[in-house]
């Protein structure tokens, strides 16, 4: 029998980590099931009174990491966890649908070792976003699913609100690098396509759990034009950091394409300074800080000289 548990890293959302609870409650619960864990990383915000609440049959079990770091938050966690354990990785902003857990453990109970695992996701707007702006929001605002008949296991990495891995692998890979996600050093997103694309380098390959539907609450201010343009610098630092470590060809490749990309984008820009509000101008903009993010985080600039070039 597998061991699972879900776990749910918050900082100061405590409407929203009030609902996702709620909606973890209505799931059934398959054998092993252990509970949830949720961690707030950094300043008390309320998020302990929270988790007192009363939510069924759910056992939620509260911890607190003085720093505000994302990665060492989970590093925490894990250090708590049997290497046994299936843990379910999710967010403060998530409504999961009933049969998400036993769709996991399911898949975890029936395939070999060395698999990690994810499922798709849709978004609750608070406001829909405009068809043609949906192209240059990040997956968190659109949403993700893949056909189980062309998945490929080698290439496909899953997002972090909605996916699972055994304890032991994550701690075998060293944990969580803590360069990436929310609270990093260098401003870099992705600490769970980081750790998934370790899991690949390591030789171990993805399994797609379709049945394991969640649903991310979009509020609007994360669908507007600035917001969209200041997530693309954010992709690009992240892409940036990632490639440090690569070799020469991969690295002088990104840098053409990047340069590339920051050439055209700054002439559209200008072509188009007229009339900032166009599309034209907003699809720019996006290119031109992705690129501009890319060189940022690639030489290792700090936080505060990414936020001042913003």
């Amino acid at each position: 029998m597998v061991e699972t548990r879900l776990l749910i890293t918050t900082h100061g959302r405590t409407d929203l980590l009030g609902r996702t609870l709620a909606s973890l409650a209505e799931c059934a619960f398959p054998p092993g099931f252990s509970g949830v864990t949720v961690i707030e990383n950094g300043s008390q915000r309320g998020t302990e009174s929270i988790c007192r609440g009363v939510y069924g049959d759910l056992r939620v079990e509260f911890l607190r990491s003085d720093v505000t770091n994302k990665s060492l938050a989970l590093n925490l966690v894990m250090q708590q966890i049997s290497d046994e354990t299936l843990v379910i990785f999710s967010d403060d902003d998530i409504r999961f649908t009933p049969g998400l857990l036993h769709a996991y453990y399911q898949a975890a109970s029936t395939t070999p070792p060395g698999r990690f695992f994810g499922g798709p996701f849709g978004c609750d707007y608070e406001v829909e976003p405009p068809e043609w702006m949906k192209p240059y929001l990040p997956l968190s605002a659109v949403g993700w699913t893949s056909d189980p008949r062309t998945f490929d296991p080698r290439s496909n990495r899953f997002y972090g609100c909605n996916w699972a891995a055994f304890s032991g692998d994550i701690k075998r890979l060293g944990g969580f690098d803590p360069n990436f996600g929310p609270g990093s050093p260098t401003g870099a997103t992705g600490q769970e396509s980081n750790m998934q694309r370790r899991m690949f380098f390591s030789g171990m390959q993805s399994c797609y759990v379709p049945q394991a539907m969640v649903y991310l609450f979009v509020p609007q201010n994360r669908c507007s034009t600035d917001w969209t343009v200041q997530r693309a610098r954010r992709n690009g630092m992240s892409r940036g950091v990632a490639l440090r470590n690569y070799s020469v060809p991969r690295i002088a490749l990104q840098h053409w394409s990047n340069s590339f990309r920051l050439l055209t984008s700054t002439a559209v820009k200008w072509v188009s300074s007229p009339v900032p509000s166009s599309r034209l101008h907003f699809h720019a903009r996006c290119d031109q800080q992705k690129a501009l993010g890319y060189f940022s985080g690639f030489r290792g600039e700090s936080t505060d000289t990414q936020r001042r070039a913003a």
